[in-house]
């Protein structure tokens, strides 16, 4: 048996191409592409293919509600096999999506697998078109100095922020980040003061470079009588390693920062710092921040799959955290403004 799914995707009547899969998910073939997780649920549609799926599981040795499946880019499709040629039995699945920053239409969509059988399945997206009016005239001098010796994607940050051809959120998570620290953790210095540079800014989280004493600085917070943040140990999800090869070092430098530990604080939005162990003889170490909203991936019915790295859940939407932040004391450090 050689079944398998072909997801196309579609966007405003035409073909919307997947450029390639990405650690995180994949890449539309768009301009300043935007690795974006993808959720599937997938299931039987009726009796016939849940008991041949059961099956599968009994035979793989799976647990109950598990049935794991090869995922794929080929020419610009995703593509779902089974995990070996006997693995996706012939049948009716029902099958629905959610992609980072887009939104799909229609809800579940029906395949219909015939024995050694392709089938093809669209799904229309539509992408979040909003973008940022940025002004950082009367910008917080702390703010300003970390911006100014930043650098992402090769280029000067502010200049990046600034920039009409970046992805609105992008910029808008380097921003929400920046203003959250500097107001964070509500006592003692502003977390923002051990920043020195950014070195990356995703979709969700930013890595920046950072003073050592940040570690030592989390950790006091952690036996804080008021709790600013918990000391949560190492980081289980893996994403979380990319931190340790995004470093903007030499191989040999990187491979001195070998262990990752993670704080989380309390209330909505939650920050994350990880921060990596530095080196005894080194001044710097590297850090990760995040905020999470708690939007769950798993409200999917059915058996549920993911491409890219998950945490708790769906990755923060930046700028439909901007409204969340004006709530809070960072709204005073807020440089932006979304444009719908």
């Amino acid at each position: 048996m050689n079944e398998l799914i072909e997801i196309r995707f579609v966007k405003g009547g035409r073909r919307l191409r997947v450029k390639r899969q990405v650690p995180g998910g994949i890449e539309f073939d768009e301009p300043d592409p935007l690795e974006r997780t993808v959720g599937i649920a997938f299931d039987a549609r009726g009796d016939a293919t849940r008991e041949r799926m059961n099956s599968i599981r009994r035979i793989q040795g799976w647990d109950p509600g598990q049935f794991k499946l090869k995922i794929s880019v080929e020419d610009g499709s995703i593509i779902l096999r089974g995990v070996n040629q006997h693995a996706l039995p012939k049948g009716l699945y029902r099958i629905r999506l959610q992609i980072e920053e887009a939104k799909t239409l229609g809800g579940y969509r029906v395949a219909d697998v015939a024995q050694d059988g392709k089938t093809v399945v669209e799904i229309g997206v539509a992408m979040d078109e909003r973008s940022i009016d940025v002004d950082l005239d009367g910008c917080d001098r702390t703010i300003r100095g970390v911006l100014e010796a930043s650098t992402v994607d090769g280029v000067g940050a502010v200049d990046w922020i600034e920039g009409r051809n970046r992805r609105p959120t992008r910029q808008a998570c380097l921003l929400n980040l920046i203003a959250s620290l500097r107001v964070r953790p509500g006592v003692g210095e502003s977390l923002v003061e051990m920043v020195e540079a950014i070195v990356f800014a995703g979709n969700d989280r930013i890595y920046a470079k950072v003073d050592r004493a940040l570690l030592n600085t989390m950790h006091d917070l952690s036996l804080h009588p008021t709790k600013p943040f918990y000391a949560e140990g190492r980081p289980n999800a893996p994403i979380h390693g990319r931190l340790l090869s995004g470093m903007p070092e030499a191989p040999d430098v990187k491979a001195r920062f070998a262990e990752l530990l993670s704080f989380r604080s309390e209330g909505k939005p939650s920050m994350q710092v990880v921060v990596a162990v530095p080196p005894a003889d080194v001044s710097y170490t590297y850090a990760e921040f995040d905020l999470d909203l708690g939007n769950p991936l798993q409200d999917l019915l059915g058996f549920f799959v993911h491409m890219g790295e998950l945490l708790d859940g769906k990755p923060t939407n930046h700028l439909d955290l901007r409204k969340v932040l004006a709530t809070t004391k960072a709204s005073e450090f807020l440089y932006y403004d979304i444009i719908a």
